[in-house]
């Protein structure tokens, strides 16, 4: 996938699944989200704890994995604390290892603003 559909997936990712907006600190937003998921399996080597240090634990930390969880980035067992990457997940992580926010100031939406299939996250 080059850059710019990278670029553009990831617009999804953050501004649709994860509700994020762009102004205040969307960059260090980014920067959080790459980190938790580079985290995971959160359940290994107590990971959990940098994951709650990252978040500020507490009712911020749910709140946050929650998010991810819910955009469908990770999943979990029977503790949020636990949770490991899905597909989509790993594909971020991925492509956010490679792309900095800066590099989705051109980004808009993939498809012809089709939803994305499950295709685009392997």
């Amino acid at each position: 996938m080059d850059r710019e559909t990278m670029a553009d997936h990831l617009h999804v990712v953050l501004f649709d699944s994860l509700n994020l907006c762009g102004c205040g600190q969307p960059a260090a937003a980014y920067e959080m989200v790459r980190d938790l998921l580079a985290l995971a399996p959160l359940y290994e080597e107590g990971r959990w704890r940098l994951a709650e240090t990252l978040t500020g634990g507490g009712g911020g930390h749910h709140i946050i994995m929650s998010a991810l969880d819910a955009a469908g980035l990770m999943e979990h067992g029977s503790s949020i604390s636990g949770a490991w990457l899905t597909g989509k997940g790993k594909w971020c992580l991925d492509a956010m290892r490679q792309l900095e926010y800066a590099d989705l100031s051109e980004s808009g939406y993939p498809h012809g603003g089709e939803d994305c299939t499950d295709a685009c996250w392997v």
